[in-house]
């Protein structure tokens, strides 16, 4: 289970000026994260949503036996925030351009492949925090690591009309916010060389 402590209030927490201790439990449901990732599978029409605060605490009311009597648990429903795909809002869709290793014998099918492969691994849920910053330095790093000796570049290009070279380098979710990917083979583009025609936003 994941919690957090704030010293100071953001704009979505309630303050309490009285003796008590206001405890908010960020929480992801498993159904939630199966249903969400059939969503993203495109073997769900509609985009699921989270459990309310009233059925996370349903779920967990036993720990409200262990609380002092002057806590009071806020239930928070974590949700996904898809990024890069059609599904994701506009000014987070993205493509990737990447360039194979000179010599590598990898066909261009099972890179792409292996490169969507890559980038799921990097967004396991597990290996996130609810509300962490997303850096495309660290998913490159990744990327390459685990693609060593067929991959010679990889770099992010965003779709938004209106958008730069650079805009989809950094995101950061709110505090209640899950990232995940929305990408398939078909948003990766195998190119020779780097040029600005080829990293000029929504190309």
């Amino acid at each position: 289970m994941h919690f957090e402590w704030e010293h100071i209030a953001t704009d979505n927490q309630v303050v309490d000026p009285s003796f008590t201790n206001i405890i908010d439990v960020f929480a992801l449901s498993k159904t939630y994260d199966t249903e969400y990732k059939n969503y993203l599978k495109r073997t769900v029409a509609v985009e699921p949503v989270p459990p309310t605060s009233y059925e996370l605490g349903s779920q967990f009311i036993g720990i409200n036996d262990k609380k002092a009597v002057s806590d009071t648990i806020v239930y928070k429903p974590v949700k996904y925030k898809p990024l890069f795909g059609s599904l994701s809002e506009p000014h987070l869709r993205a493509r990737f351009k990447i360039i194979k290793l000179y010599g590598s014998n990898i066909t261009d099918s099972d890179l792409k492949s292996k490169t969507v492969t890559a980038i799921g691994e990097f967004f396991e849920t597990s290996n996130w925090d609810f509300g962490e910053t997303f850096y495309f330095t660290e998913l490159s790093a990744y990327v390459h690591k685990q693609l060593a000796g067929v991959l010679s570049s990889f770099v992010i290009v965003p779709q938004n009309a209106g958008s730069v070279f650079g805009d989809m380098f950094e995101y950061e979710p709110n505090s209640d916010e899950l990232l995940i990917p929305d990408v398939d083979v078909g948003d990766i583009d195998i190119i020779t060389n780097i040029t600005d025609a080829n990293i000029r936003a929504g190309s």
